[in-house]
């Protein structure tokens, strides 16, 4: 039996972007009819590039204006070996985010809680983003301890491998109005980024799981114990619903 061709995901991504110059674009063609994985395989980085995209063009409008740059005309030649307009949109992404988090673009007026703040940094969440995100258990524990100890609220790692239906990755401290802000991401099963973020809570009392739609993502809220909390991410509404219900009562 022949063996499979395979492709890496720069082909699949040229290919999506018709650059056929450099690829075997007719070998990749006749394996995706009859390659079912494969075709799913470039299914997913279309997806992942279309997030890309879609984050950078709402970001964009929070930007301040970029300075004029004269370039030299490209040769015909050089011309070629241009990035694609998604490998564009990608680093512009990266770029445009770290501008943020340093303080030098201005934020959007409709950014008015932290739910929207973690919203549209969840946006920019791709599946790669955490797919190769691999940790022996030792060191996500180590990981967890720190990010817990930052908001003061004991976590456990078990918890959160035991989630039905997302892979846990893993956890950082990310920040609001001076509060610190656990962010702990998984994957879903088809691979969509899901983050539950956590932040003490102003003012006392408790609040029921509410849904809703958050810059085109799933997400649900509620308030226990002190706490204030986020679980956003994918379109998979029922997913997030059910594992929002288990967490009341887990964390």
């Amino acid at each position: 039996m022949s063996e499979k061709p395979t492709f890496s995901d720069e082909q699949l991504t040229a290919y999506l972007d018709g650059e056929t110059d450099h690829i075997p674009a007719d070998e990749i063609s006749k394996a995706l009819d009859r390659d079912a994985a494969l075709r799913a395989r470039l299914d997913r980085l279309s997806l992942e590039t279309d997030d890309i995209a879609d984050a950078f063009g709402r970001l964009l409008k929070s930007a301040p204006p970029a300075p004029e740059l004269s370039l030299p005309e490209a040769t015909a030649d050089q011309s070629s070996r241009w990035p694609s307009l998604r490998a564009i949109a990608a680093v512009a992404v990266l770029c445009l985010a770290v501008g943020w988090g340093a303080g030098y673009v201005t934020p959007r007026s409709d950014l008015t809680s932290w739910h929207d703040f973690v919203a549209a940094y969840q946006a920019l969440y791709v599946n790669s983003t955490l797919a190769q995100v691999e940790q022996e258990d030792a060191a996500a524990a180590s990981q967890l301890e720190h990010v817990a100890g930052a908001i003061g609220k004991p976590i456990d790692l078990s918890t959160l491998k035991q989630i039905e239906g997302l892979d846990y990755k893993r956890a950082q401290i990310l920040g609001f109005e001076g509060q610190p802000l656990a962010q702990l991401t998984f994957l879903s099963e088809i691979g969509a980024p899901v983050a539950l973020c956590i932040i003490r809570k102003q003012g006392e009392g408790d609040a029921e799981v509410e849904l809703a739609e958050l810059h085109g993502m799933s997400a649900a809220s509620w308030s226990r114990d002190g706490y204030d909390y986020l679980l956003i991410g994918g379109s998979d509404a029922a997913l997030i619903a059910a594992t929002a219900a288990k967490l009341t009562d887990r964390l």
